[in-house]
């Protein structure tokens, strides 16, 4: 035999790509794609995930609990925890939102969308104030009654969510600030009636600090 010829079972055990070998190599290549590192999240194209102007400030009342915000919470800037009193059973919560300069920080719009989860009338009913603190215009909007808090996403053609938390005895207490060079800035205070009545004086006082 001619020794430069492989032998019959050399020639056996050569790797081919229908063959078993060819089985364990895409198992161990499928492992290796398993375990590589996943692709970077893509950043949020939604337009209001960064102010691009230079943000409003306030001072937070020191009894308010400041909550850490998810990584792309959208127009919400701040969120504030307000520990219940009274006889209230629950917390109240502010929310600080910022819709960028344009037709998104109309205040009427948001207002309403405020408070339409309640019943009755309150687009008709809400009391409305407007004052000035430190130059800058705010309008207040406030509404008390029963509060359907949506659970699940608005069906097709449906105004409210098919599936609601309804709380009584609920009360809204919001207001914008208005301002030449940075838009509007959204405050929303909401809880039981109790407990947002007896924040409402650190509310105004946490306006007064704007800047």
């Amino acid at each position: 035999m001619n020794p430069s010829t492989p032998s019959p079972r050399l020639r056996s055990r050569r790797w081919r790509p229908d063959g078993p070998g060819a089985l364990g190599a895409a198992v161990l290549a499928l492992a290796a794609c398993s375990h590589a590192p996943a692709e970077p999240d893509a950043p949020a194209s939604s337009a209001t995930s960064a102010p691009g102007v230079a943000p409003l400030l306030w001072d937070a009342p020191g009894s308010w609990t400041k909550l850490e915000l998810p990584p792309h919470p959208g127009p919400k800037r701040t969120s504030y925890r307000i520990n219940p009193v009274g006889n209230d059973k629950e917390e109240a919560e502010m929310n600080v939102f910022f819709f960028g300069t344009g037709a998104r920080g109309d205040p009427a719009p948001t207002f309403k969308e405020w408070l339409d989860p309640f019943d009755g009338k309150p687009n008709e009913d809400a009391k409305h104030d407007a004052f000035e603190v430190k130059g800058f215009k705010v309008e207040s909007v406030e509404y008390q009654g029963t509060y359907k808090m949506a659970l699940t996403p608005p069906g097709r053609g449906m105004k409210r969510a098919p599936v609601n938390m309804v709380k009584k005895d609920w009360r809204m207490y919001g207001a914008v600030v208005r301002t030449t060079d940075r838009g509007n800035w959204f405050f929303k205070l909401t809880g039981p009636d109790e407990t947002v009545q007896s924040a409402k004086s650190a509310f105004r006082a946490m306006l007064e600090t704007m800047r």
